[in-house]
């Protein structure tokens, strides 16, 4: 059994950041995660778990992320709710005096919970499993749900097609991929 998620590989971008391995808001625009190893908690020494098949930036300036897992033990974690995490594998390299010289992104983990805030698996095949809800008293009470993957409120029955479609910009934001 595998399955294919989507997600929040890493949150809008802070300034200063919080460590060096956090990215810029340029450096998400640029970052390319398609094709990287998808491992358990950074464990890079193992056989990975699966792969990264696109990246995009949010609507609220994350980085999201869709991947396959293909090991059927850590699929079932995930579908069962005890492995939801996501955390971004940042290769930094530094001079003498601390400054950083390059970000390099190694691979992507599943972990029970990401450093980073709000770094989820937020879809499983297509199925939100992950939302935010905000209530305020200023809206009257109102609850306004976020949809932490505008981009995947769409059907597709073929993963690696949407993926492509993804990484050439080709789909608006809600719409359907014909596999």
């Amino acid at each position: 059994m595998s399955l294919v998620f989507s997600g929040v590989a890493h949150p809008p971008a802070k300034t200063p950041r919080d460590h060096p391995s956090d990215l810029s808001a340029g450096e998400m625009l640029t970052t390319q995660l398609g094709g990287l190893p998808i491992h358990m908690e950074h464990e890079t020494a193992s056989r990975p778990i699966g792969n990264c098949l696109a990246s995009w930036p949010g609507q609220r300036g994350e980085l999201r992320v869709m991947g396959q897992i293909t090991d059927s033990n850590i699929a079932q974690q995930v579908k069962d709710g005890s492995l939801r995490g996501l955390s971004l594998g940042t290769d930094c390299i530094q001079s003498m005096s601390g400054e950083t010289l390059s970000r390099a992104q190694r691979e992507l983990s599943v972990c029970e919970e990401g450093r980073r805030n709000g770094t989820w698996i937020t879809h499983i095949d297509n199925h939100p499993v992950h939302q935010v809800a905000a209530f305020s008293n200023k809206r009257n009470g109102a609850c306004f749900l976020f949809e932490l993957s505008a981009c995947l409120t769409l059907t597709c029955d073929n993963p690696y097609r949407l993926a492509s479609t993804l990484k050439n910009k080709t789909l608006s934001r809600v719409g359907k991929c014909n596999g």
